[in-house]
Order: C-alpha cells, then sequence, then structure tokens
C-alpha cells in the first residue's frame, strides 16, 4: 500500500485484487496507521476488488487485471496474495504459468505488479507454499525475529534483476504513524534465520527506533 499511495499521489492509478481481507476490515486498519484509502477510492485512483477464490476462476482475474489496466488507466497493480490466488487453482504448475502470462502482460503495458506471499511459520525455518521468486525483478522479504526479549520485524530486498541494490538488513516498524525503517542490524547475525545471535552493540535497535 505504501507504493500505491506513493504511485496515487504522483498522479497515477493503482488497482488492488484482495483475497485475505474484507474491505471494511482493510479500509479500518490501513487507516489505523496512517494510510486512509477511502479519499482515493472516492476521486477514483484506486480501484478495489474482493476476490473470492471459490467463485472466480484464475482466468476471470486475469482477465479483470487487464481491462483495469487496458481501459482505466492503471499502473500499479497489487494481487494480496498469491495464497488465495492459489486457492482458486491449486495446481501448482499452472498457477506459475497462468501468473507468468499475466505478469509479461502487464509489464508490456507499463504496469507495476506488486504480489504477495505469506510463508509458513512465524521464526525460524520458513517456507512458501509456492516459489514465485524468479519470476519477480524485485523480491523484499519481511521476516520476524526474537532480540532482546521482544519479537521485531526485518526487512531486506533478496533480489533485483536490473542494477544494485541495498544489501543491508533493516529493522521497521508498522505504527499509527505508518511504515518505518530503521537502521541496518549490522550487530546481529542469523536475522533471516528468526533467531539471530548478538555481535556488538546496537544502541538503535535496543532504543527500539
Amino acid at each position: 500500500m505504501t507504493f500505491a499511495i506513493a504511485a496515487m499521489e504522483r498522479g497515477e492509478k493503482a488497482a488492488m485484487f484482495v483475497f485475505d481481507e474484507e474491505l471494511g476490515l482493510l479500509l479500518e486498519r490501513t487507516r489505523r496507521i496512517g494510510m486512509n484509502l477511502e479519499p482515493y477510492i472516492e476521486k477514483g485512483s484506486l480501484l478495489i476488488e474482493q476476490v473470492d477464490a471459490a467463485q472466480v476462476t484464475p482466468g476471470e482475474l486475469a482477465y479483470r487485471a487487464r481491462r483495469f489496466v487496458d481501459d482505466s488507466g492503471v499502473s500499479t497493480v497489487i494481487i494480496d496474495s498469491i495464497n488465495g490466488y492459489r486457492a482458486a487453482m491449486p495446481e501448482e504448475n499452472f498457477l506459475i504459468l497462468h501468473i507468468h502470462e499475466l505478469l509479461q502482460y502487464l509489464n508490456r503495458r507499463g504496469a507495476s505488479t506488486f504480489m504477495t506471499v505469506a510463508q509458513h511459520g512465524i521464526v525460524g525455518s520458513m517456507d512458501a507454499p509456492v516459489d514465485m521468486t524468479y519470476l519477480a525483478d524485485t523480491v523484499v522479504l519481511l521476516r520476524y525475529f526474537e532480540a532482546m526479549g521482544e519479537v521485531r520485524r526485518a526487512i531486506s530486498i533478496v533480489k533485483k534483476r536490473a542494477g544494485e541494490h541495498e544489501r543491508t538488513i533493516r529493522e521497521y516498524t508498522i505504527s499509527t504513524a505508518g511504515l518505518a525503517v530503521g537502521e541496518p542490524l549490522s550487530a546481529f547475525s542469523g536475522v533471516l534465520l528468526g533467531v539471530p545471535t548478538y555481535k556488538g552493540s546496537n544502541a538503535a535497535l535496543v532504543e527500539g527506533t
């Protein structure tokens, strides 16, 4: 949503397909973290569809996404999540081929596509229900980890197909002020494993900033 709002603030349009959350609840939760989506919806900048995987086929969803881009001028498409999309197409191989075709089409039309994939587990070893990483130009990894007696969140870029990218692992927080990315977790190793080892002082982490 941070990327979508940035696009809409530039005067672009965004479309979001929501599998995993009721729309009213989504609007309420985003409002609580400083993202009021209703003005964008009223203006026509944000198009949101709640998708029931039991009632829509993958082909129908792809058709809707194409129409948003071709007919409504949408330049940012969000699919939340691939887990929900998978429920509409249980066969993994067909799912990957279908999404690959959709992404190619949207890319040719100049649209940016954001997909979320929920992994199994909280800390330690985590597995995704389907591996979509090779289809993506950029992969952003969000992980929980335990440190100083607290459960924290870490963010890192593990893949960027074109050009260099920052390789640090940083803590991020979500509050009523929105999403904030902190300093690199340079004093820890094993953050992506979920149980890091403390290697030195890290005042920013200890202070919770």
